[in-house]
């Protein structure tokens, strides 16, 4: 077979994975990973990709083995067994490379020793995201939770012998991954100062992958010439200027911050990433109007930017333009359907447009997506709140509760609900835990005040309104309100008082002066009766 005769063939096709061969008939073997995509759900498949390397690395004299993933499950699936099988059976007589980045990057090291592969190269990997694991690493959401990490063999010791590179940015909880590789793997790692997650991206523009990936598994790799390489080419990147930007608004110099992150974008046009992230600073200062042509021109270079979309739908909303902010975000949506924030942010928008049916179900796929997500129970609340579906409203507030049960300001919305729908004991209940746990919090009293006052237990509530006082005396609207139970509890010379200090420390409302010379007639009046 001549080396320009790459045959493609497909191997297998799961559920969970593909594997898919680029056959030159050469020497040495290399087996790709793909990375995590953001896009893409944890649990349910979508459609494979057409893998990492793509069939490039056949055209550097490598037999290329493409595992495709369907979903973010880490490659911790049965199926890789059966593909890593296949792998050993078609790389007989070959020497094999293992390659990937991120995730991918996790499985070349792990699964390296299940395919006896003389090393690996990974590109920013992580050692273990499961929750309560040695490395606390939050980046992923709910992935850490959900898999069983039961083909982790680098954290069992597998991994021991195996050898290869690491290149990692070590300004990222990715140095402890490294660490951690380091300590259960013969593995070589090389820290890049401008690299981030992943590194790919930099170690393309400072030395290119392609070449990278030939001289490592040609065996031609020298890490003294790559640095050499790498920090020259380094100073006529957008990288420097770009991580300036990064440590000045750190410390809330934005305009500074601002211009460098001009002179990055400016510096290589073609990356979505520059623009995406001037555009937020400029967002964060308020700069609408050129934080919008920022997103748009990330945009021109990446339709795909979903962010980029969602960010342009913030913009529309401090704009007052709901209804372009609700097309942005189904914009955004329509790229990345499996994402719960962007449900919840869509029905935000909806119950803002008063549009209530559809916010109801935007919310409810956010929950379906994400059903412990507490934040999304409660905004349905309000959903259900304006419709005043109030049984609905409280069940769904039950909900919010269940999960996050230390946050007194959601019982005191499960209050609120109760009592709009007259569940007076039961509202009374839900306000006293909340100022259980949040006792010097005024406004709970407040409206426990409320609670009293619908059972026309006045007494109560001006003492709920007392109590509110102590913690707060210099709110007039306290003051008045305070003065309004007195004077249904019937003691209107005590309500005077109040009145008087609510005009005192409001001297130029209206309402005050109104209550208080009203009182005061009542008073007159309860006198010249009590005379007669």
């Amino acid at each position: 077979m001549q080396k320009n005769e790459i045959i493609h063939e497909e191997l297998f096709v799961g559920r969970d994975l593909a594997l898919d061969y680029h056959d030159g008939g050469f020497p040495i073997s290399i087996v790709t990973f793909e990375a995590r995509n953001k896009y893409i759900s944890t649990t349910e498949p979508s459609p494979f990709e057409n893998g990492y390397g793509r069939g490039i690395f056949a055209q550097l004299g490598l037999n290329e083995f493409l595992v495709k993933r369907s979903r973010n499950h880490w490659y911790q699936t049965d199926e890789i067994e059966k593909v890593i099988d296949i792998i050993k059976e078609r790389a007989q007589g070959t020497s094999i490379v293992t390659y990937g980045g991120s995730m991918g990057g996790m499985a070349a090291i792990s699964l390296a020793s299940k395919l006896n592969a003389k090393t690996f190269i990974a590109l920013s990997p992580l050692y273990d995201i499961e929750e309560g694991g040695e490395v606390q690493d939050d980046r992923w959401g709910d992935e850490g939770k959900i898999i069983d990490f039961k083909h982790n063999y680098i954290r069992n010791g597998d991994c021991k012998d195996s050898q290869g590179y690491v290149f990692y940015c070590p300004d990222t909880v990715d140095v402890e991954h490294a660490r951690c590789i380091k300590r259960m793997t013969n593995a070589t790692v090389v820290p890049l100062e401008y690299g981030g997650h992943p590194v790919s991206f930099f170690l393309n523009d400072t030395y290119k992958l392609k070449r990278l990936v030939s001289e490592i598994a040609h065996g031609e790799f020298d890490l003294n010439n790559f640095h050499n390489v790498v920090k020259t080419n380094t100073e006529l990147t957008h990288y420097p200027h770009e991580k300036k930007a990064s440590e000045l608004s750190r410390i809330g110099d934005y305009d500074d911050a601002i211009i460098s992150m001009r002179t990055a974008s400016s510096m290589n046009p073609k990356i979505a990433r520059l623009p995406f992230r001037l555009g937020e600073l400029l967002l964060k200062v308020g700069r609408l109007q050129e934080a919008e042509g920022a997103f748009l021109q990330a945009l021109e270079t990446d339709r795909t930017m979903a962010r980029a979309h969602l960010r342009l739908s913030v913009i529309h909303e401090r704009q007052q333009k709901i209804p372009d902010a609700i097309r942005a975000t189904r914009r955004a949506l329509k790229l990345a359907p499996s994402k719960p924030e962007f449900h919840l942010r869509l029905g935000d928008l909806l119950r803002l447009a008063n549009r209530l049916p559809e916010a109801e179900s935007s919310i409810s796929k956010a929950i379906q997506l994400k059903p412990e997500s507490s934040n999304a129970h409660v905004r349905l609340s309000y959903v259900y709140a304006e419709l005043e579906r109030w049984n609905d409203a409280i069940a769904a507030m039950k909900q919010a509760i269940s999960l996050s049960p230390d946050k007194p300001e959601y019982q005191l919305r499960l209050g609120e609900w109760q009592l709009m729908a007259g569940e007076l004991l039961d509202a009374e209940e839900s306000m006293a835990k909340a100022i259980e746990m949040s006792p010097g919090n005024s406004h709970y009293l407040v409206r426990l005040s409320y609670v009293f006052a619908a059972g026309k237990d006045y007494a109560r509530s001006a003492s709920a309104m007392q109590k509110a006082l102590a913690i707060s005396p210099d709110r007039s609207a306290y003051h008045l309100r305070h003065g309004e139970c007195l004077i249904k509890a019937g003691e209107l010379e005590a309500a005077e008082t109040s009145m008087r200090q609510a005009v005192r420390l409001a001297p130029d409302a209206q309402r005050p002066k109104d209550r208080l010379r009203a009182v005061r007639a009542a008073i007159g009046r309860q006198r010249s009766k009590a005379s007669a």
